[in-house]
Order: structure tokens, then C-alpha cells, then sequence
């Protein structure tokens, strides 16, 4: 009984977000997985987060970005005195907190099942 208990109190310990996004991230690896592409490179995996944003967008509408968070610009670092790297690491992500949040869950996917075969 105490097993179950813990078991079910573990079940939902991410967010929401977590269990709408991790499906599509597990499908685009497992389509991966069957060509035996290996690691993608870095623009691969920008397309495979696009088509995952998508996806997700498209099945959940409410969680779709109208560009409430969009990146700043090169002037406006510059009259924060920000360096340059953060202004080159906001154009890699290119699109708020929910694409970069499925970034991360797709590259955790990726090195979960990459890290089975070394």
C-alpha cells in the first residue's frame, strides 16, 4: 500500500506543459531512432523543435505564443550595457520561453537515448 502511495504521489511532479510537449519530443526521437540517424546536428534539431512546436500548438491552442515574449533587440542590449552573448543566445532561441522549453526537453530526450549506447 505505502509503494503505491509514493508511486502515485511521483507521477505529476513536472509541470503541465512537461506532459504535453514530452510526447511529441519521444515521437521525434523514436522516428529518429528507426532511420538510425544518430545525433542530429544543430539545424536538424532546430527542425525537429519547429515541427514539435507546431504539433503542440496545433492539439493546444492556449498554449500557442502571440509574441509575448520576443527577444531584445542589439540597441536595446546596448543601452543595458548587456554583453554580446546574451543578444547572440536570445537570436539562438529564437522564440520565447515555451520553444525554448521544448529545446530542452527534446535534447534531454536525445542524450537519454544516446547515452544508452555508450
Amino acid at each position: 500500500m505505502y509503494m503505491q502511495e509514493e508511486k502515485m504521489s511521483y507521477q505529476c511532479i513536472y509541470p503541465e506543459i512537461y506532459y504535453k510537449v514530452q510526447p511529441f519530443a519521444m515521437m521525434a526521437c523514436d522516428e529518429l531512432d528507426a532511420c538510425n540517424c544518430g545525433m542530429p546536428d544543430h539545424d536538424m534539431v532546430r527542425q525537429i523543435s519547429d515541427r514539435i512546436y507546431m504539433d503542440v500548438c496545433r492539439i493546444h491552442p492556449d498554449l500557442a505564443e502571440e509574441g509575448q515574449y520576443q527577444g531584445m533587440s542589439v540597441e536595446a542590449a546596448a543601452a543595458y550595457n548587456m554583453p554580446g552573448s546574451f543578444v547572440e543566445a536570445q537570436q539562438w532561441h529564437r522564440g520565447g520561453f515555451f520553444r525554448d522549453l521544448i529545446d530542452i526537453i527534446l535534447l534531454n530526450e536525445l542524450f537519454r537515448r544516446r547515452r544508452r549506447y555508450w
